[in-house]
């Protein structure tokens, strides 16, 4: 403790005397003496000097929608280093992140208010010390001491799934108990901050299973996996799954603390229970219709500040499925943003809102020619890219349908909207494209044959390498069943519609399409 405590009055001392001393190499720190009210400071000294190179902070409470460095100035002397963080008014969790030649440094945190934090890197291990390291040092002893719900992947049974995420998170509940009263933590702001960001985490797992392996066993969840898992898990069962049974009693209120705004897993967990158990209908996902659906259970039940979060992350979802990217949706989008820059001028989010606006004026509503090339298999086994597809007839209205052999609301649409389908084929000359994202092939084929007497059209494919293709990737299909409609000219009149089944509205579009 001697030792850091003698740093601090080096730096102290040293910074107040060189205040105009440039350092090439790192950002000019402000005079520890003159740190304004609400700074954190993370003090720390290291036998690694290559760790604090590549030193970096995440605020995962951050004001912007997106996670970035949160370090305002730092000043590193000798051994020793001062960091200043963003003046917070509400805890906040922040995570440590560096590394050497062949070490990673990792460590999470709460941070409050004119709070400090002191550490040291020795013999490859990250250390905090001072006052209140029993504090400091609870995530990173929870990670260590506790299951990882991100080495925790569902493994083919969405109830199997649940069993060990409830598992996970009675055990992290129980540490969390455990460890306030080993070290005596009367703290308030630090016991509630703990105990909703396990609630909120434990929400989210639920609802955004995690599918992706990445590396070391990593897995991440998408957005619409969850969807697309209970498609597949209860295509054959007679029960229907009970989302009430599963998510368990979770109400609006628990989503109406403004203070949890400062929760990165408040925000993660509002945004998708919105989506996928406040919001009811049954609109296509990530349209206008399903838009405007969560806006008004937004505008309905929140008040402003959480109003100004959910609005801006649900346009900022839409806007990275694809939402906006057609002739049908782009004026719309845009004016929904424009409403929320009206409602909202000194949004914190304002940056994002404008740089959503900026790419959809920049949206080209051609196809790429990375999508117009990706392979497609036929049922004869030939391949083919859908450019050569488009290129076999000029002039006609083109619907492609994206859909899977194990999707029963895809098989659905098929066999109950044929009439329809043919009907416009022969009164507005439009052509369908059926393309599989089955991974396999002979699944696709079986399925095919069995829908023959609905699907008695050549333009049946399936996608090679699926949602990973560049056209599954450029349209973003990460749910079906999914409809494409283009205009004579190819281009996207709107990627997303309305299902054929709805046949009133679907007519309308396309007898709108010039």
């Amino acid at each position: 403790m001697k030792k850091i405590i003698f740093y601090i009055v080096i730096i102290i001392i040293v910074s107040n005397c060189n205040n105009n001393r440039n350092n090439s190499n790192h950002q000019n720190a402000k005079d520890i003496h003159n740190v304004k009210v609400g700074k954190f400071l993370i003090i720390g000294t290291t036998d690694d000097l290559r760790a604090f190179e590549y030193l970096n902070i995440i605020n995962f409470s951050s004001a912007s929608l997106k996670l970035k460095n949160c370090i305002t100035d730092r000043k590193i002397i000798g051994d020793s280093i001062v960091m200043e963080i963003d003046s917070i008014s509400e805890p906040q969790l922040l995570s440590l992140t560096s590394w050497s030649k062949d070490f990673k440094y990792r460590a999470a945190f709460i941070a409050k208010p004119n709070d400090t934090i002191i550490f040291e890197i020795k013999n490859k291990r990250f250390i905090i010390i001072g006052e209140k390291a029993d504090e400091h040092k609870f995530y990173s002893s929870l990670e260590d001491s506790t299951p990882n719900y991100k080495n925790n992947p569902y493994k083919g049974n969405i109830l199997e799934y649940k069993s060990r995420v409830d598992s996970i998170y009675r055990k992290k509940t129980d540490f969390f108990n455990k460890y306030v009263s080993r070290h005596n933590i009367t703290s308030k702001l630090f016991i509630d901050f703990v105990e909703s960001d396990l609630k909120y985490s434990h929400i989210y797992e639920l609802i955004i299973p995690r599918t992706k392996n990445t590396v070391d066993s990593v897995y991440l969840g998408g957005q619409d996996e969850f969807s697309t898992i209970i498609q597949k898990e209860y295509n054959s069962k007679e029960q229907l799954f009970n989302l009430k049974d599963y998510l368990g009693d979770i109400k609006i209120d628990d989503f109406k603390e403004e203070s949890h705004l400062n929760r990165f897993s408040f925000k993660s967990a509002l945004s998708v229970a919105i989506r996928y158990y406040f919001e009811t209908s049954d609109y296509p996902s990530y349209s206008k219709e399903k838009f405007l659906a969560e806006k008004a259970v937004i505008e309905h039940n929140f008040d402003e500040k959480i109003q100004e979060y959910a609005i801006a992350s649900l346009i900022t979802v839409y806007h990275g499925t694809g939402f906006g990217h057609s002739k049908k949706s782009v004026s719309f989008f845009k004016d929904e943003i424009s409403e929320y820059g009206k409602l909202y001028p000194d949004s914190q989010y304002t940056k994002e809102m404008e740089d959503i606006t900026e790419d959809l004026n920049s949206f080209e509503l051609k196809l790429p020619e990375s999508a117009l090339n990706t392979k497609l298999l036929s049922k004869h086994g030939d391949t083919l890219t859908l450019g050569e597809i488009f290129n076999r007839s000029n002039k006609r209205i083109r619907v492609i349908d994206f859909w899977a052999s194990w999707c029963p609301p895809c098989i659905s649409e098929i066999q109950k909207a044929q009439n329809f389908r043919d009907k416009l084929s022969v009164e507005n000359n439009v052509e369908w494209i059926y393309l599989s994202i089955d991974n396999d092939k002979d699944k696709w084929l079986k399925k095919s044959k069995e829908l023959e007497s609905y699907l008695n059209v050549r333009n049946q494919y399936l996608v090679i390498n699926g949602t990973n293709s560049p056209l599954g990737r450029h349209l973003n299909v990460s749910w079906i069943p999914r409809y494409i409609i283009l205009n004579k000219q190819n281009e996207i009149v709107l990627n997303n519609s309305p299902h054929p089944s709805d046949s009133i509205v679907f007519k309308r579009i396309i007898n709108s399409i010039e």
